[in-house]
C-alpha cells in the first residue's frame, strides 16, 4: 500500500497550473461536445466506447508529454478501445498499428520505469542521432507506399495511403518514445494531422476531436522536449 501510495505521489509532483487547466479543459470539451454533435445515433450502441477513447487517448498523451510513467495505463486502455473502432471504421492498417501500440505499452512502461529522472518524476529525455533520423525517415516513406499499394488493392479501406502513412509513422514514434527521443513529437504532428482527415473521412466526431487535441498538445510537448532533451544531451554523451 505504502508503494502504490508512492508511486501515485511521484505521478501527481511537478504539475504546473496550465498543464492540469489543460488536461482537465479538453477532457471536459471533447466529452460534451461528443454528446451534443452525437453521430449515427440509431447504428452505433457503442457509442460510449468512442467517448472513453478520446478521454483515455487525451490523458495518455498528456501525460507522456509530461515524462510521466502512468501514460501507459491509459494508453492501454485506450488501444483497446482503438482496437474496436479502427474495425468499425475500416481503417485497417490503423488497426493494425493499434495492436502493435497494445503490445508497446508494456515496452514503454518497463523501459521509461529505468529511466526515471528522481528529481522531477519524469522520463529523461533525449534526441536520436542523425542516422536514427535518416533511417526513421527511410521507413516511413518506403512503408507508407508498400502499405499503401497493399490497403488499396486488397482491402476496401476508405483512405488507403492516409491510413498507411499514419500506421508506419506511428510504429517509428512509438519505438522513438519509448527510447525517450524528442523527435517523436515532430512525428505525432504528422500522424494527428492525417488522423484528422482519417476520421472526418470516417464521420467519426469523438475520435475527430481527440485528435485535434493531440495535434495541439503535439506542438506544446514538442517545444518541451526539445528544450529538456537539449539539456540533457550532453549526459548521454
Amino acid at each position: 500500500m505504502q508503494k502504490i501510495k508512492t508511486i501515485i505521489k511521484e505521478e501527481l509532483s511537478g504539475w504546473k497550473p496550465f498543464d492540469v487547466i489543460w488536461l482537465v479543459s479538453v477532457c471536459l470539451i471533447v466529452t460534451v461536445m461528443s454528446v451534443l454533435f452525437k453521430y449515427d445515433k440509431g447504428s452505433d450502441p457503442f457509442y460510449w466506447i468512442h467517448i472513453v477513447a478520446s478521454a483515455c487517448g487525451i490523458i495518455n498523451v498528456v501525460l507522456g508529454g509530461k515524462g510521466k510513467l502512468s501514460n501507459y495505463v491509459f494508453g492501454f486502455i485506450h488501444c483497446c478501445l482503438m482496437i474496436y473502432i479502427t474495425l468499425i471504421s475500416r481503417l485497417y492498417a490503423d488497426f493494425g498499428v493499434t495492436v502493435y501500440n497494445f503490445i508497446m505499452q508494456f515496452v514503454g512502461f518497463f523501459t521509461w520505469s529505468k529511466n526515471m529522472n528522481h528529481e522531477t518524476h519524469e522520463v529523461l529525455k533525449r534526441h536520436a542521432s542523425n542516422r536514427t533520423r535518416l533511417t526513421s525517415l527511410a521507413v516511413i516513406v518506403v512503408g507508407t507506399i508498400g502499405v499503401g499499394l497493399l490497403m488499396k488493392h486488397f482491402t476496401n479501406d476508405i483512405a488507403p495511403f492516409a491510413d498507411a502513412a499514419k500506421a508506419v509513422m506511428q510504429v517509428v514514434a512509438m519505438i522513438l518514445m519509448v527510447r525517450m527521443f524528442s523527435e517523436q513529437w515532430w512525428l505525432w504532428i504528422a500522424i494527428n494531422c492525417v488522423s484528422i482527415f482519417m476520421y472526418i473521412k470516417a464521420g467519426n466526431f469523438p475520435i475527430t476531436m481527440m485528435y485535434v487535441v493531440y495535434l495541439i498538445n503535439s506542438v506544446i510537448m514538442c517545444v518541451r522536449w526539445e528544450k529538456e532533451a537539449t539539456a540533457n544531451d550532453q549526459s548521454y554523451k
